[in-house]
């Protein structure tokens, strides 16, 4: 990799560390909205659930990058996306030819999704919901490192080429794995080629001190962590407009895909009460206990617990 690549810093919406929601004690409930057996559950008519449950190397990371915009589009035809990614993957088989240098095979691609089709990432507007929707991806040629990363990922699958997402820290990115080389590509700045002394200079300023290029920040992320990834994004979005019915769809997808995270099921408790759904957030905080353990909120949970459980009984 040359030496002298830049790496413009853009953090994720995520950090390194993906924290939750910053929730302490529940307010008072507004009985107004008391539902003890809101449905907001989808999971057994879910095609993405579906996906979840398959094993890692069978879940069409596209297929369900798509499903996930399904909740702001739920009328949205997957296919027609689908499809246009095969076409892409077409043409530019066709104009890489019989090429077969690594090399000359990603700067191909790259020429074809960041020249010709005109994919960037969304420098301007980088907190809108619609660079984490695939399909408003495709669309409009504008996304953030994990939604770029997926198209050059499902682009590269199709054409045979070994392409694997990174969650570096702070900046999703991709890389080739070479019989002897790994390379890594940055698509949410041009397919940039990334040196060690760019990514060293991404650890000094995500951790604010000197950081070694440790092998855990460079291994290849699953195809459910990427899924993850794109819903934390969308929770957070959510939570911060207080489109609560929307973070709770996201939260509950990231559940699906991890059961055993106990921030998930935190943030479902806060997420359920803030929709109404009360039943669904005294079960939610209580999986939370049961998985984290001695949580240093524990007192705080606990206290959500009884207040939601007396409530909850006035109504049984």
């Amino acid at each position: 990799m040359g030496k002298n690549t830049a790496f413009i810093i853009i953090h994720d919406s995520v950090s390194w560390t993906t924290p939750g929601l910053f929730v302490r004690r529940l307010a008072p409930p507004t009985f107004g909205l008391l539902s003890i057996n809101n449905n907001m559950d989808r999971k057994h008519d879910d095609l993405f659930y579906s996906l979840t449950q398959c094993k890692d190397s069978e879940i069409d990371l596209g297929l369900g990058a798509l499903l996930i915009a399904k909740d702001a589009y739920p009328g949205l035809d997957t296919s027609t996306y689908m499809e246009q990614l095969d076409r892409m993957a077409l043409e530019v088989r066709d104009q890489i030819g019989e090429a077969t240098n690594p090399g000359r095979q990603i700067a191909q691609l790259n020429h074809y999704l960041f020249a010709e089709k005109s994919f960037k990432g969304n420098k301007d507007d980088y907190y809108n919901p619609q660079n984490s929707y695939l399909n408003d991806v495709l669309e409009r040629k504008l996304g953030i490192p994990i939604t770029l990363s997926v198209v050059y990922i499902e682009t590269s699958k199709r054409i045979g080429l070994p392409i694997v997402g990174v969650g570096f820290p702070g900046h999703f990115i991709v890389k080739h794995k070479g019989e002897y080389l790994e390379t890594y590509i940055d698509p949410f700045h041009d397919g940039r080629i990334l040196s060690d002394d760019a990514m060293l200079e991404q650890l000094e300023t995500v951790f604010q001190q000197p950081t070694p290029l440790k092998p855990e920040f460079l291994r290849q992320t699953s195809n459910r962590e990427i899924l993850a990834r794109i819903l934390r994004n969308l929770k957070q979005i959510h939570f911060r407009e207080k489109a609560y019915t929307r973070a709770v769809a996201a939260c509950e997808r990231i559940s699906s895909l991890f059961p055993d995270l106990a921030q998930e099921h935190h943030d479902l408790g806060y997420l359920y009460y803030k929709t109404g759904a009360y039943g669904k957030s005294l079960k939610s905080f209580e999986e939370y206990l049961r998985i984290a353990g001695n949580a240093p909120d524990r007192e705080d949970i606990e206290e959500n617990i009884e207040l939601l459980r007396k409530q909850v009984a006035r109504f049984n």
